[in-house]
């Protein structure tokens, strides 16, 4: 019986520890890929080649792309974003919040109105809606009274693009806003 056991006992042994020390030598220059699939480092490595601040490219903005309605407080700004990465994305959700770039007063909460997709390097337009609050109200109406224009920017800017979350710490212009 003893014998039967040690018998059974280096098969098992030999079962899980040889296609593992098998994979260990088909990897040995390469033991992480191993582990992580050869197209995420492809991609690893092209995310870390991009500068994710060049997803935003406010100086293609022109004014005729920002809309507001001052009954309803409604918001809307259409600008241009680049897709950086080596791979094709689709901008799920942006959220953030628009200031007034004068006296940095938050003017209202502003959102991506649909999911943007996009080819590797390619700009697309995409479009971001806000309501104004009550106290943005009262402050264009004060602080800006006859004023035909208000510079505004997004600030604190999530883009989520399936499980990639990029937090934007820089102000995002979108431009002149007109009041009238």
């Amino acid at each position: 019986m003893d014998k039967i056991r040690v018998a059974l006992v280096l098969i098992t042994v030999a079962i899980t520890i040889g296609p593992v020390l098998g994979m260990v030598l088909v990897y040995r220059n390469n033991l992480l890929g191993l582990v992580i699939p050869s197209g995420i480092d492809a991609i690893m490595n092209g995310m870390q080649n991009s500068n994710p601040s060049n997803i935003v490219q406010p100086d293609q903005m022109s004014p005729s792309d920002v809309q507001y309605d001052m009954s309803s407080r409604m918001f809307t700004a259409n600008f241009p974003m680049k897709n950086p990465f080596p791979f094709d994305a689709t901008i799920d959700s942006m959220t953030g919040n628009i200031t007034c770039d004068e006296h940095h007063f938050a003017l209202g909460p502003a959102a991506l109105k649909n999911p943007v997709s996009m080819s590797v390097g390619e700009t697309v337009v995409v479009t971001v809606q806000g309501t104004w609050t009550e106290d943005a109200g009262n402050h264009l109406k004060s602080a800006h009274q006859g004023e035909k224009n208000v510079s505004a920017s997004l600030v604190g800017a999530v883009i989520k693009a399936g499980s990639l979350t990029i937090k934007y710490s820089e102000r995002i212009s979108v431009g002149e806003i007109p009041l009238t």
